[in-house]
């Protein structure tokens, strides 16, 4: 039973089972109004919060991490509430979410419906890859032989910069994992190519610069297309960009061109010249540069569901400040505080340096 006092010195008795299944139906920035409104509410407001993060974070396949991107529950909530809101696209090999098609005892990929709940969807491009269940960690994934092509629709608009990419994929050799849509794109893409000297297995590269022509800008890694599971993080964020593989940042501090990207090709280059030998198991896209946390935490989900924890690493992200005092007036700064800014904050090019910027 929880017990309010009114301004007007009226008392209220309220069952505490009602109480927590009305702010179960609340997000975190009306949670924040709540708790900040109402010190009665405070509690209940954070303990629902703690227990719609758990279920957001489950739905995510995300795994926790120590480091925290802000204190208290509701400003967790809001903040892996607006990068959820942010995911554009995720695409995964799982045979709930696809339209398979079977030729002489093989399954092939038609359609993989988008799991972001944004409706950007993959479809077969003259061939579409072959489908594997079970092939990684009891996990599907998508077999690209060098001529298979999933591609999604064009996206309303072309979206700019910060933009995360997030690939669970081995390649083999001078190939492409993803790029821009089509011939008319300019260059957005993730790939093992562009060598300075010729090699069978070139290193991870993330450029969008460009249209036809070889690109003036990217950032080159240290891991060559040798055939090997990995788990490829790619931030395009003009002079911000990032690249890295299995949790080690490769590459960073440079610019990988201005461009924005207008839909997917999955398995071959924006041209259709480069195309992957290799498999996909998962495509997740973000319009931000994730915050270091958070990137690690949706890393670690990837390492875990696939089987790859023994070859990630792990680098903790910084440490989250202090918490300020709980005093009403500080609360009620803080909560204000972070509705207001934490997407504005999201958005911005150099938040994902650092998550204690929160």
């Amino acid at each position: 039973m929880l017990s309010l006092t009114l301004r007007c010195g009226a008392e209220y008795f309220l069952d505490g089972l009602l109480v927590e299944t009305i702010l179960s139906n609340l997000g975190a920035t009306d949670l924040a109004a709540v708790a900040a409104t109402c010190s009665s509410l405070r509690r209940p407001c954070e303990a629902v919060a703690a227990t719609s993060l758990r279920l957001l974070l489950v739905r995510m396949q995300t795994e926790p991490v120590r480091a925290e991107l802000v204190r208290g529950a509701i400003a967790r909530l809001m903040l892996w509430e607006l990068i959820a809101a942010d995911c554009h696209l995720w695409l995964q090999a799982d045979e709930r979410y696809l339209t398979l098609a079977e030729r002489f005892g093989t399954s092939y990929v038609q359609a993989c419906a988008d799991r972001s709940g944004s409706g950007h969807g993959a479809y077969s491009h003259l061939n579409g890859p072959e489908f594997l269940p079970d092939a990684l960690h009891g996990c599907g994934v998508f077999l690209f032989d060098g001529a298979a092509v999933l591609k999604t629709r064009p996206f309303t608009e072309p979206i700019p910069q910060p933009i995360t990419l997030m690939v669970v994929a081995k390649a083999r050799g001078d190939t492409t994992i993803i790029d821009a849509l089509g011939t008319s794109s300019s260059r957005f893409e993730l790939c093992h190519g562009y060598p300075t000297g010729w090699h069978p297995s070139p290193e991870i590269c993330i450029t969008a610069s460009g249209h036809d022509a070889p690109p003036q800008r990217s950032l080159r890694g240290s891991t060559r297309g040798t055939g090997e599971w990995h788990i490829y993080t790619a931030v395009f964020d003009a002079r911000r960009s990032e690249l890295y593989v299995d949790g080690s940042c490769e590459a960073t501090g440079k610019s990988v061109g201005g461009n924005r990207l207008d839909g997917l090709s999955i398995g071959c280059d924006h041209n259709g010249v480069f195309f992957l030998i290799g498999a996909i198991a998962e495509v997740r896209l973000f319009r931000c540069n994730l915050p270091a946390a958070a990137r690690v935490a949706i890393e670690l989900g990837l390492a875990h569901r696939y089987g790859l924890e023994a070859q990630y690493c792990h680098q903790p992200p910084p440490e989250a400040p202090p918490s300020p005092s709980r005093s009403r007036s500080r609360f009620c700064l803080r909560t204000a505080a972070a509705a207001a800014g934490l997407r504005s904050s999201l958005r911005s090019p150099s938040f994902g340096a650092s998550s204690s910027s929160v």
